[in-house]
Protein backbone atom coordinates (compact mmCIF):
# COMPACT_ATOMS: atom_id res chain seq x y z
CA UNK A 1 0.00 0.00 0.00
CA UNK A 2 2.81 2.42 0.85
CA UNK A 3 4.45 1.72 -2.51
CA UNK A 4 1.23 2.54 -4.31
CA UNK A 5 0.81 5.87 -2.45
CA UNK A 6 4.45 6.74 -3.13
CA UNK A 7 4.00 5.89 -6.82
CA UNK A 8 0.84 8.02 -7.07
CA UNK A 9 2.65 10.94 -5.39
CA UNK A 10 5.52 10.61 -7.88
CA UNK A 11 3.07 10.70 -10.80
CA UNK A 12 1.39 13.78 -9.39
CA UNK A 13 4.73 15.56 -8.98
CA UNK A 14 5.76 14.66 -12.53
CA UNK A 15 2.45 15.90 -13.95
CA UNK A 16 2.68 19.17 -12.01
CA UNK A 17 6.28 19.71 -13.10
CA UNK A 18 5.45 19.00 -16.75
CA UNK A 19 2.53 21.43 -16.71
CA UNK A 20 4.64 24.19 -15.15
CA UNK A 21 7.28 23.78 -17.87
CA UNK A 22 4.60 24.07 -20.56
CA UNK A 23 3.29 27.27 -18.96
CA UNK A 24 6.76 28.81 -18.91
CA UNK A 25 7.27 27.87 -22.56
CA UNK A 26 3.95 29.48 -23.52
CA UNK A 27 4.90 32.62 -21.60
CA UNK A 28 8.22 32.78 -23.43
CA UNK A 29 6.43 32.41 -26.76
CA UNK A 30 4.07 35.27 -25.90
CA UNK A 31 6.95 37.57 -24.96
CA UNK A 32 8.82 36.57 -28.09
CA UNK A 33 5.75 37.38 -30.19
CA UNK A 34 5.63 40.82 -28.55
CA UNK A 35 9.35 41.25 -29.27
CA UNK A 36 8.83 40.38 -32.95
CA UNK A 37 6.00 42.94 -33.19
CA UNK A 38 8.21 45.57 -31.57
CA UNK A 39 11.00 44.85 -34.06
CA UNK A 40 8.58 45.15 -36.99
CA UNK A 41 7.17 48.47 -35.74
CA UNK A 42 10.68 49.72 -35.05
CA UNK A 43 11.79 49.12 -38.63
CA UNK A 44 8.97 51.36 -39.84
CA UNK A 45 9.90 54.02 -37.26
CA UNK A 46 13.57 54.04 -38.28
CA UNK A 47 12.70 54.17 -41.99
CA UNK A 48 10.33 57.06 -41.19
CA UNK A 49 13.21 58.87 -39.48
CA UNK A 50 16.03 58.16 -41.95
CA UNK A 51 14.43 56.83 -45.10
CA UNK A 52 17.09 54.94 -47.02
CA UNK A 53 19.96 57.00 -45.67
CA UNK A 54 20.83 55.00 -42.55
CA UNK A 55 23.93 56.60 -40.99
CA UNK A 56 27.08 54.48 -41.09
CA UNK A 57 27.50 54.91 -37.33
CA UNK A 58 23.93 53.83 -36.55
CA UNK A 59 24.03 51.46 -33.55
CA UNK A 60 21.81 49.79 -30.97
CA UNK A 61 21.71 52.79 -28.64
CA UNK A 62 20.77 55.15 -31.48
CA UNK A 63 18.17 52.65 -32.65
CA UNK A 64 16.47 52.65 -29.24
CA UNK A 65 16.55 56.46 -29.10
CA UNK A 66 14.89 56.73 -32.51
CA UNK A 67 12.10 54.26 -31.78
CA UNK A 68 11.41 55.24 -28.16
CA UNK A 69 8.52 57.63 -28.84
CA UNK A 70 7.45 56.06 -32.14
CA UNK A 71 6.30 52.63 -30.97
CA UNK A 72 3.93 51.67 -28.12
CA UNK A 73 5.57 52.03 -24.67
CA UNK A 74 5.14 48.33 -23.83
CA UNK A 75 6.80 47.35 -27.10
CA UNK A 76 9.65 49.72 -26.37
CA UNK A 77 10.19 48.31 -22.89
CA UNK A 78 10.24 44.74 -24.23
CA UNK A 79 12.73 45.75 -26.93
CA UNK A 80 14.92 47.65 -24.47
CA UNK A 81 15.14 44.61 -22.19
CA UNK A 82 17.22 42.73 -24.77
CA UNK A 83 20.78 43.24 -25.95
CA UNK A 84 20.59 44.87 -29.38
CA UNK A 85 23.20 45.31 -32.08
CA UNK A 86 22.64 47.19 -35.34
CA UNK A 87 24.79 46.74 -38.42
CA UNK A 88 24.19 49.51 -40.97
CA UNK A 89 24.20 48.49 -44.62
CA UNK A 90 23.84 50.76 -47.64
CA UNK A 91 20.32 52.14 -47.24
CA UNK A 92 19.14 49.66 -44.60
CA UNK A 93 20.36 47.84 -41.49
CA UNK A 94 20.58 44.42 -39.91
CA UNK A 95 19.16 44.24 -36.38
CA UNK A 96 20.46 41.52 -34.09
CA UNK A 97 18.66 40.77 -30.82
CA UNK A 98 20.44 38.74 -28.15
CA UNK A 99 19.22 37.04 -25.01
CA UNK A 100 20.69 39.18 -22.20
CA UNK A 101 21.19 36.10 -19.99
CA UNK A 102 23.43 34.03 -22.22
CA UNK A 103 24.16 36.43 -25.13
CA UNK A 104 22.76 33.98 -27.69
CA UNK A 105 21.20 35.36 -30.86
CA UNK A 106 17.43 34.96 -30.67
CA UNK A 107 16.30 37.10 -33.60
CA UNK A 108 17.64 38.95 -36.62
CA UNK A 109 15.89 41.28 -39.01
CA UNK A 110 16.77 43.27 -42.10
CA UNK A 111 15.01 46.65 -42.05
CA UNK A 112 13.75 46.53 -45.63
CA UNK A 113 11.34 43.71 -44.82
CA UNK A 114 8.93 45.59 -42.56
CA UNK A 115 6.05 43.09 -42.67
CA UNK A 116 7.72 40.30 -40.67
CA UNK A 117 10.91 39.34 -38.87
CA UNK A 118 13.45 37.66 -41.13
CA UNK A 119 15.05 35.34 -38.59
CA UNK A 120 12.99 34.15 -35.63
CA UNK A 121 15.91 32.07 -34.33
CA UNK A 122 14.28 31.37 -30.95
CA UNK A 123 11.22 29.77 -32.57
CA UNK A 124 13.19 27.87 -35.20
CA UNK A 125 16.54 26.88 -33.70
CA UNK A 126 18.87 25.22 -36.17
CA UNK A 127 17.08 26.62 -39.22
CA UNK A 128 19.47 29.54 -39.78
CA UNK A 129 23.18 29.61 -40.50
CA UNK A 130 24.10 32.17 -37.85
CA UNK A 131 27.62 32.55 -39.25
CA UNK A 132 26.24 33.59 -42.65
CA UNK A 133 23.26 35.86 -42.03
CA UNK A 134 23.83 37.52 -45.40
CA UNK A 135 22.16 34.45 -46.91
CA UNK A 136 18.85 35.81 -45.61
CA UNK A 137 19.39 39.40 -46.75
CA UNK A 138 16.43 40.20 -49.03
CA UNK A 139 17.51 43.85 -49.18
CA UNK A 140 20.74 43.22 -51.04
CA UNK A 141 19.82 42.64 -54.68
CA UNK A 142 23.14 40.83 -55.29
CA UNK A 143 22.11 37.72 -53.28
Amino acid sequence: MKKRILLINCYIIIILFTNSCIAISQSQKQEYGSLMSAVTWSASAVIGEYGHTIPEDFNGEEFLLVVKDKIPPRSYSILASYAIKVMPKKGYYLLLVYDPKDNSLILFDYSCTTSEVDGPVFLEPGKYDLNNLQLYDKCNRQN
